[in-house]
């Protein structure tokens, strides 16, 4: 099983990735890497009924799908989807990325710097991207395949954040 796109979005499953980015990834399988998602029956169900029934979806934890990922001999590709940058630094860590890992959205909330439109950080957001390109991962942001790529770590340093 390979992962053909990594993507950061902590809106998870919605039209976007339904309409862009499973087509993009050419993926027959879609896995949420996200505790609370996994663990969450009303989220399972909404992420379920998003998902187009011609894609498997899988739910799990982020080290439950870390393990599946590295250990499934399944053929096929996979959009692999996490919430944040904190998760994707655990699938760095563990050698589990595909480059550049893209970031769709990461929206407003209180006290978050805006970088863009679609991407705002937490102080320890910057940390983690800061870490992710330490670990030789690079990110880029796209809200769809067919917008320029932008690099994250540039952006942040543009913004005086990194």
């Amino acid at each position: 099983m390979k992962v053909s796109v990594f993507r950061i979005d902590d809106r998870l499953i919605h039209g976007q990735v339904i309409t862009a980015w499973i087509a993009y990834a050419e993926a027959n399988m879609i896995v949420v890497a996200d505790d609370k998602a996994a663990g969450d029956e009303f989220t399972q169900s909404l992420l379920k009924m998003a998902t187009p029934k011609s894609i498997q979806l899988k739910i799990l934890k982020v080290e439950e799908a870390i393990s599946y990922i590295k250990s499934s001999e399944e053929d096929g590709k996979v959009l692999l989807l996490v919430r944040g940058t904190e998760q994707a630094l655990e699938f760095v860590k563990a050698g589990v990325y595909e480059q550049p890992i893209n970031v769709g959205n990461m929206n407003m909330k209180k006290g978050k710097t805006k970088v863009l439109g679609n991407l705002w950080v937490f102080p320890e957001d910057v940390e983690n991207i800061q870490k992710i390109y330490k670990e030789g991962a690079s990110l880029e942001v796209r809200a769809v395949p067919t917008e320029r790529s932008q690099d994250v770590l540039n952006l942040l340093k543009k913004n005086k954040l990194a």
